[in-house]
Formats: C-alpha cells, sequence, structure tokens
C-alpha cells in the first residue's frame, strides 16, 4: 500500500511542477501583435468577377 501512495504522490508532485512550468512560462511570454499593413496600395484591385464558369458553379448548387 505504502509502494501505491509514493507513486501517487510523485504522479502528483510532477503533475503540480509541470503546471507551474507551463504557466509561468506563459506569464513571462513576449506579447505579440499584428503588423498594421496598407490597404490603400491597391484600391482598384478587382477580388472577384462574375464569369460563366461562377455562373454554373453556383447554379449547380441550388
Amino acid at each position: 500500500m505504502k509502494e501505491t501512495d509514493d507513486k501517487r504522490r510523485s504522479f502528483l508532485k510532477q503533475l503540480a511542477v509541470g503546471s507551474a512550468i507551463a504557466a509561468g512560462s506563459a506569464l513571462l511570454g513576449k506579447k505579440v501583435s499584428a503588423r498594421e499593413t496598407d490597404r490603400k496600395k491597391r484600391p482598384d484591385e478587382i477580388l472577384y468577377r462574375k464569369t460563366d464558369d461562377f455562373k454554373r458553379y453556383y447554379d449547380s448548387l441550388r
């Protein structure tokens, strides 16, 4: 019985240490932010064109 208790305690100690390390690394981690891009470079860019292929595809979805 004592051997089982020692295994459980060892497991729980390792679990607690692992959780503390994970929490600490999350707190010390470097904050990252997205870079801003200039969206006004391509105001005339066409992202969608109605073509016969697209029309056939959309018609097939009905």
